[in-house]
Formats: structure tokens, sequence, C-alpha cells
């Protein structure tokens, strides 16, 4: 009963694990391209370049978060494609400032969210 109760758990927070890379990777399929969309609108060669040099970086980071889920046996999450596109529509009307700072919070807070999902795992493997 114990053993089955652990396992139930240890299942339970594998899959919070996996829900926390999956919205990170397809947060991402805003924010590599709202860089980009950024970087065409950038008044100057120099900002273009930065910008196209963090999308890159965070494509990058999409590529991480995916090969975490194939470790994990987890699929890629489904396409939100109508909601990404308003997200990509609306932001870059905010001006980067705000673009930006929105993309810098979602990146912080996911990586948060799978460091916590990923000790409360690792803490449960422990124990057993």
């Amino acid at each position: 009963m114990l053993a089955n109760l652990l396992f139930s758990r240890q299942a339970t927070l594998r899959w919070v694990v996996i829900d926390a890379v999956q919205r990170a990777w397809r947060r991402h399929q805003v924010i590599v391209p709202l860089y980009r969309r950024l970087a065409t609108l950038a008044p100057d060669e120099q900002r273009e370049i930065v910008l196209l040099r963090m999308a890159e970086r965070e494509r990058v980071h999409q590529q991480q978060y995916a090969r975490m889920l194939s470790r994990l046996r987890a699929p890629l999450p489904e396409d939100r494609a109508m909601f990404d596109r308003a997200w990509l529509w609306l932001l870059p009307r905010c001006g980067p400032t705000i673009a930006l700072r929105w993309a810098a919070w979602i990146e912080q807070r996911d990586a948060r969210a799978i460091l916590e999902a990923a000790l409360l795992l690792n803490n449960q493997a422990r124990v057993r």
C-alpha cells in the first residue's frame, strides 16, 4: 500500500516536471519570434543584431527543453497558434521595453517552476 502511494506521488511529481518543461517550450514558441520581430523594428543595426542574438539564444533554450522532454519520454506540447499569434501581435505594439520585460519575466517564472518541480521529484526519490 505504501509503495503504491509513493509510486503514485512520484508519478504525479514527474508530470508536474513535464508540465513545467512543456510550458517553457511552448512559451519559447512566442519568445523566439518575438525577438526576431523586435529586431525587424529596431531603430538601428546594433540593436537589431543584439535582438537576433537573443532570439538565437532562446532558440537554443527551446531545444534544451525539447531534449528534457525527450529524456522524460514526454511529447512536445500541442501547438496553440491562435494564442501565440495574439501575443506576437500585441507585444511588439507595447514597445520593446515592455516586450523584453515580459519575455524575461516569463523565462524566470518558467525556470523557477521547472527547478521547483525537479527538486520536489528529486526529494521524493530520496525518500524512497
